[in-house]
């Protein structure tokens, strides 16, 4: 008591000095992709694919959807020029479905059937398209109508193929006319038919520079993306949808999501730990120096961490509540200890050093046994849980050192009020009797429970898909998840390299023959079959439509005046056209609209040109370069897409898709499996997530078994009777059973988020199990109604409700690790009531029955009538004397 002030002046400048520390070296990376070790076979076989073949810029992947297939071609250009010319924040950026191959050689990949239909459909539209390539503007159009009316009237056309473009035009007009303008597609107009939902997207691969360090690494690449879509007025009121995915919006907009509830529930998390240890050690003062002491654990932890690994990643910083929630468990049991002795004594120098001598071994040896079970993850080959678990383990010794120190020396510096005196909860006596009496059956039930449990394992679930964590409302998870129903869009692709492009064919050809895979393509499937054919139906129709589509001449603008003229003869024109051949409602429809737009303002009329006619120059374009097409060989195929699939020394690639949504985990497990079967040195995206997922799970197993053993021998040590051990160890397999089995009963897999909640459940059930132990080998009695069980009951509500909390965040990997630990914690207190019961209903005593009947033989009788030990029985009155601490009822 007298060093109480030096000591805690010298936590506090500790304190200063160790938070100057970490605000000025604090570190963290979000790179997911350095949590695995390099050295596992399928990492080997990812990253020697990666060198082969260099992956396209898809950090970012920009999903462009509009309403006609000409404004999401302009848009896709407008906006990938706009972004390459960004290279302070952009690598590269690149159009997979776009570029000068594609827009001339686009048809040649279409059956000899569907260019046939093609060509012959540009060839009747050839009446639209003259007059209007010849004048783009309201007048060619006027123009184009009028000369398709004489087709009508000449018999050289029907009236069925004015049908569509009649019916466009009006509804677009009528639109415009109520400040609702539709989008009018040319394309499809001239193809007189809808178009193919996959025209109406485009895609863009970006490949932003990152700044690791912060908690959004993207976040001023994908603000420069949305700041330059918005201000091309690529948005929904111009037809254009622009949406953001890939690994970098996922990540960030999940780190968004977990922000989202962030307030309150770290207002709930505070508040019920807050309750807990008032309801615990039922003092103000006590309450701020647990948790001063546990702010400065927290502060020494954080920078051994960064002293050890200069930076934490997103699984090495969840020791936060580890540290949090074991600190706070070794304050409650020193506090809470600290009372009862306090009601004993006025003394608190008295009081602190009593509860320094019976609280200092357990306290001690439990801190260890977690310290090493943590530290026995340092193997694995999951770096962010080998690290994880060095940081935690140093955190617990940390905590232990502070708590038998600081708190103490705030303690005495504090003075808290003595604590009144409690009688005993009726309702915990007749528990605890009820407990001792059929103790064999309290057994019995936990060894069915065991049982059944570990007859439930195999059916334990691992989700190693991490979309199924993210919000579906989140743009970059929805877009994603609607990608990967598309086999041709999907990411969740396989990877293989042979050595050369026949051999790669051979391989493509028995993938295709696999019913759990859509597509298997090569360097070949960029050479397109029939060409000779399909490039002489195309060259016969340029020839036809050379003229038409390239004019010697173009008319100079109209003036307003000269458009509103032709736009009233042609409303004249459409109504006689809809007398005299009885044409439908639309063509009157259309009559009516150009009347009104022919009598309006001359501001009308220019906003009805920029809604018709910029699509019209579009298609023009694609259609000229549609006739353009070349042969297409190995050695004419640009050279950045040889490199996609075939490298420098002759090694080809194989890409291989799922059939079927890849987001689902049966169809993704089955597509991998047949391609294992096949290949067995397939690589990609989908065996990443599975193996990943794998990798995580054996990490975690084999870090629980090196904790249990590691744990196992210290307690041998210090313990030295392999029965008390196993009195210690059996409730916290039980546990860990009963929490696998509720969660195959309540249908919760595991995953990548709520399996890191397992180490700080592991690291509270072995604390709480060593107090038992301790407690009841130094002679306690009816621990159910002692000040430890308090403690201990306190300490385990005040972690379930601080982290459970966890369960109300609207991310669903946060919820869920709030959930497991909920579940395991109501498994580890509904257990505590009697575990340590039964743990004396099988001590040994027999095996000290020589030296204990020559000590006092009536002792040793009585242990044997009431089932304690006999040391318990001895200190029944010792026992007695500590009543006043018990919970109330």
């Amino acid at each position: 008591m007298e060093r109480a002030w030096i000591v805690v002046a010298l936590a506090v400048i500790l304190g200063v000095a160790i938070t100057n520390y970490v605000v000025a070296h604090f570190a963290m990376t979000t790179d997911t992709y350095a949590l695995l070790s390099p050295k596992l076979g399928w990492r080997i076989r990812e990253t020697a694919f990666n060198v082969a073949f260099p992956q396209d810029a898809a950090n970012v992947v920009v999903v462009i959807d509009a309403q006609t297939p000409e404004l999401g071609e302009e848009a896709a250009a407008e906006l990938a020029a706009h972004l390459s010319a960004q290279r302070s924040l952009f690598r590269s950026v690149e159009r997979p479905d776009g570029g000068p191959f594609w827009a001339k050689n686009r048809l040649l990949f279409a059956s000899t059937g569907e260019v046939k239909a093609a060509t012959a459909q540009l060839l009747k539209a050839q009446p639209f398209l003259g007059p209007m390539a010849s004048d783009p503007s309201l007048r060619g159009l006027a123009s184009a109508l009028s000369l398709a009316l004489q087709g009508v009237n000449g018999g050289q056309a029907s009236l069925q193929d004015l049908h569509t473009p009649i019916r466009a035009l009006a509804d677009a007009l009528q639109g415009l006319a109520a400040n609702n303008p539709a989008v009018l597609s040319w394309s499809s107009l001239i193809a007189a038919h809808q178009p193919d939902p996959r025209e109406l997207r485009h895609i863009i691969l970006v490949d932003p520079k990152l700044d690791f360090t912060q908690l959004e690494p993207g976040k001023l690449a994908i603000g420069a993306i949305r700041a330059t879509a918005n201000r091309l007025q690529l948005d929904a009121a111009h037809g254009v949808r622009v949406r953001l995915t890939g690994p970098v919006p996922l990540q960030d907009e999940e780190f968004a999501t977990l922000a989202q509830r962030a307030g309150l529930i770290a207002c709930l998390a505070s508040g019920a730990m807050i309750l807990m240890l008032w309801f615990a050690v039922r003092s103000l003062r006590l309450i701020a120096s647990i948790l001063a002491t546990t702010l400065l654990g927290l502060m020494i932890a954080t920078a051994l961490g960064l002293a050890v690994f200069h930076r934490f990643n997103v699984i090495s910083v969840a020791f936060i509540p580890l540290f949090v929630g074991l600190g706070i468990d070794i304050g409650i049991q020193f506090s809470v200890r600290y009372r009862a002795q306090q009601r004993a004594t006025q003394d608190v120098r008295a009081a602190l050093v009593a509860t320094g001598h019976e609280m200092g071994g357990s306290l001690t040896l439990a801190a260890t046994a977690i310290g090493v079970g943590f530290l026995a993850f340092g193997p694995t080959a999951y770096y962010g849980v080998s690290q994880l678990g060095v940081i935690a383990g140093l955190g617990i010794f940390t905590a232990l050192a502070l708590n038998l120190t600081v708190l103490p020396a705030l303690i005495g510096l504090t003075r808290a009020p003595r604590a009144p005196d409690r009688r005993t909860s009726v309702r915990l006596s007749l528990i605890d009797k009820y407990v001792l009496r059929h103790r064999r059956l309290v057994l019995g039930t936990g060894v069915i429970a065991a049982v059944i449990c570990a007859a439930l394992l195999p059916l334990v679930r691992f989700d190693f898909n991490p979309m199924h964590l993210r919000s579906t409302e989140a743009e970059s998870v929805a877009t994603l998840i609607e990608l990967m129903r598309d086999p041709d869009e999907s990411p969740n692709t396989l990877e293989v390299i042979r050595s050369n492009l026949e051999a790669a064919d051979e391989l493509a050809a028995r993938f295709r023959a696999d019913p759990a895979v859509a597509s298997a393509h090569t360097l070949s499937s960029f050479i397109p079959t029939g060409q000779p054919e399909k490039i002489a139906l195309i060259a016969d129709a340029a020839s036809f439509l050379d003229l038409t589509l390239n004019p010697v001449a173009v008319a100079p603008t109209p003036n307003d005046l000269q458009v509103a003229d032709s736009l009233k003869r042609i409303a004249a024109k459409l109504r006689r056209a809809s007398i005299d051949h009885a044409m439908d409602s639309d063509t009157r429809r259309l009559a009516d609209e150009l009347s009104e737009l022919a009598r309006g303002s001359p501001a009308a009329r220019a906003k009805a040109a920029r809604v018709l006619l910029p699509g019209f120059t579009t298609v023009l374009d694609q259609i000229r370069q549609l006739l353009q097409p070349q042969l297409i060989t190995i050695g004419t195929l640009p050279p950045e897409i040889v490199r996609k699939w075939q490298t420098p020394d002759g090694r080809a690639r194989i890409s291989i898709s799922a059939r079927g949504d890849s987001n689902d985990n049966a169809i993704l497990s089955q597509f991998i499996a047949s391609a294992v079967r096949i290949a067995p040195d397939v690589t990609g995206t989908a065996i990443s997530l599975q193996a990943g997922g794998r990798a995580v799970v054996d990490a975690f197993i084999e870090a629980g078994a090196l904790s249990f053993v590691a744990i196992t021998a210290l307690l041998l040590v210090s313990l030295r009777r392999v029965r008390d051990v196993a009195i210690t160890m059996a409730p916290i397999v039980l546990t860990g059973l009963l929490t696998m089995g509720t969660c195959v009963l309540i249908r919760q897999p595991l995953n990548f988020a709520n399996i890191i909640a397992l180490p700080l459940l592991f690291g509270i059930g072995v604390a709480f199990h060593i107090y038992f132990v301790m407690s009841w080998r130094s002679g306690g009695s009816h621990l159910l109604t002692s000040s430890l069980a308090r403690g201990i009951f306190f300490s385990a509500l005040a972690t379930g409700t601080g982290f459970g909390s966890l369960w109300a965040s609207s991310h669903p990997g946060t919820a869920s690790m709030g959930e497991l630990l909920m579940i395991s914690l109501v498994w580890t207190l509904a257990w505590r009531c009697c575990s340590n019961r039964r743990s004396w209903a099988v001590h040994p005593c027999r095996q000290h029955t020589r030296y204990r009947m020559r000590e006092s033989p009536s002792l040793f009788r009585c242990a044997i009538k009431t089932g304690v030990p006999p040391e318990a029985s001895a200190a029944a009155k010792s026992e007695r004397r500590m009543v006043s601490s018990l919970t109330p009822s």
